[in-house]
């Protein structure tokens, strides 16, 4: 009879209010727990993925740029640098200057007829020109 005695007393125990109380608190704390953990795993993985998109990038800026280093190593480089922003040559090579095509009386010309235009008109027509080509 004593078993039986304590087998009631255990279950009376176990259903409690008191004891279901801790027993509650005890499984919300650890569902916290797991969710906070959860939580932290999923932004770990998006900052992973985050970080693996740049690694790929800056391994392509760096193909990129060791390309461009190499381009620049080139002796064929440095000559056509050399030319244009040294103005240097080769010996016994000659440059050929090549003047504008227009003249000096084409450009005369057009500047006193640019003269002459705004002089005659007033400026609310100039404007007008500016903004919307020739009046008709």
């Amino acid at each position: 009879m004593s078993a039986a005695k304590g087998k009631g007393k255990f279950a009376r125990l176990l259903t409690s209010r008191g004891v279901i109380v801790l027993e509650v608190l005890i499984i919300a704390f650890l569902l916290v727990g797991i969710t906070k953990e959860i939580v932290r795993r999923v932004a770990l993985r998006r900052e992973v993925a985050v970080l693996e998109k740049q690694i790929a990038e800056l391994e392509a800026q760096n193909r990129s740029l060791g390309e461009y280093v190499a381009a620049i190593n080139t002796d064929s480089f440095r000559e056509r640098e050399a030319r244009k922003r040294l103005n240097l040559q080769k010996p016994g090579e000659s440059v050929l200057i090549v003047p504008d095509t227009t003249t000096t009386e084409d450009a005369t010309d057009t500047v006193a007829t640019t003269q002459q235009t705004t002089s005659k008109s007033s400026n609310s027509h100039r404007w007008w020109t500016y903004f919307f080509g020739s009046a008709s």
